[in-house]
């Protein structure tokens, strides 16, 4: 029996560049939360820049691709970058004029602007804000970082990270990607809030859709596959839905006799 589901954002709950989900989508939340399912949001987005919606009560966010794990506001997993390889990465921005937007806990921000990474951004309806002026970035840096967002294919991961000795590359964008604490991953968050609540992996579900997710979609019992979807996602998964454009959530949970 599934106690508990697990959602990607972007790709799967919403499509892409939406701040809201389809119709289908969100009725099917409402009847899993109706049946006492527990549902948590899994994304790469910080925890302010989810949108609510409407009447729909997520008890658990995953964020930063892992780095953050909450339930009903209680941390349950938190793992930031190191300090030491935020000021290498800060470094590396400034040296060849490549923005990283830098995300703590309750703000992200830019040392400059970049059209490429505003459009990454865009994607989640974010953008490459920058430091107000007056404020110096590297007081900015004091802070625990999350996690860093930058305008690079991760296929050039080890041009970016070179020097760091805790920092990873993970993409499902073709021009950017997430930079996140070497080891982390939106599974780490799983295996958290399951050891909370105390659920077992089979009783557990989650949707992705990007490559991101692939560690996400090993950590459950039933793993599905967006239709939309990259090919080493739907290899993964146990099962592969429609796509977010086509009601992919409310037919595989429908498949899978939860609704």
């Amino acid at each position: 029996m599934i106690k508990i589901i697990f959602f990607d954002v972007d790709g799967t709950l919403l499509d892409y560049g939406n701040d809201m989900p389809s119709a289908s989508t969100m009725l099917a939340l409402h009847q899993l939360q109706d049946l006492g399912i527990k549902i948590v949001i899994a994304t790469g987005r910080p925890p302010y820049a989810v949108h609510k919606f409407p009447g729909i009560h997520f008890n658990g966010m995953i964020n930063f691709n892992g780095s953050l794990a909450t339930v009903e506001d209680e941390t349950v997993y938190e793992h930031p970058i190191n300090p030491e390889d935020i000021q290498t990465l800060y470094q590396w921005t400034v040296k060849n004029q490549k923005p990283i937007v830098f995300a703590g806990k309750d703000e992200m921000k830019a040392p400059f602007f970049d059209p490429t990474l505003e459009e990454y951004m865009n994607i989640a309806c974010q953008h490459c804000e920058v430091l107000d002026e007056g404020r110096d970035f590297k007081q900015f840096l004091d802070q625990p970082i999350f996690q860093g967002m930058i305008a690079v294919p991760v296929t050039n991961k080890q041009q970016v990270i070179q020097g760091t000795k805790s920092v990873d590359m993970v993409g499902w964008y073709p021009t950017s990607a997430d930079l996140i604490p070497l080891g982390n991953s939106k599974g780490e968050g799983v295996k958290k809030i399951l050891d909370y609540y105390g659920f077992s992996k089979e009783e557990a579900m989650a949707f992705g859709d990007g490559d991101n997710d692939l560690e996400l979609l090993k950590e459950v019992g039933v793993s599905t596959a967006m239709g939309n979807g990259t090919k080493a996602v739907k290899e993964a998964a146990s099962y592969i839905t429609h796509s977010v454009k086509t009601d992919g959530i409310a037919y595989a949970l429908k498949h899978f006799g939860i609704l």
